[in-house]
């Protein structure tokens, strides 16, 4: 799902930054060089440190999962929930109906953070959602689009 964040954040011409495992790992493998050199190696200790550090540093965090009123179905999509609430950052939750024109006015509220917003794009495994890359190569194109 982040590499298709990631693909169109490219495409379109957003900055990308954040953090990703201690083992430059994601649950298809090792990170492809042309993602992970725009990611910086997280080396705190605990569960999900590299979530938790993402979420630190973002203004907003949207959550792309299949069907919005089962975001914490995934144990990885609890994990952000947990963690962008006791962070207080804004969440929003969506999913391939989302109104794409509302999460865009969504993320032009979004406060700064260090200067530019920074939005958080993350949702379940591949492995376990086959189309969420597509939904979120096509969220994030459109956000930049009508944002």
């Amino acid at each position: 799902m982040e590499r298709g964040a990631h693909r169109a954040a490219l495409a379109t011409g957003l900055t990308i930054a954040g953090f990703m495992s201690v083992d430059q790992r994601d649950e298809m493998g090792p990170i492809p060089s042309e993602v992970a050199s725009r990611l910086t190696t997280c080396f705190d200790r605990g569960p999900r440190p590299a979530v938790r550090a993402n979420v630190a540093i973002a203004s907003g965090v949207l959550l792309v999962v299949p069907d919005a009123s089962e975001a914490s179905k995934y144990t990885a999509m609890s994990a952000v929930l947990t963690a962008a609430r006791a962070a207080k950052v804004p969440l929003q939750v969506v999913d391939p109906a989302s109104n794409v024109e509302h999460v865009a006015g969504w993320v032009r509220q979004l406060p700064r953070s260090s200067g530019s917003v920074r939005l958080l794009v993350t949702g379940p495994r591949g492995t376990r959602w086959h189309t969420g890359e597509a939904t979120a190569r096509r969220l994030v194109s459109a956000i930049t689009i009508t944002g």
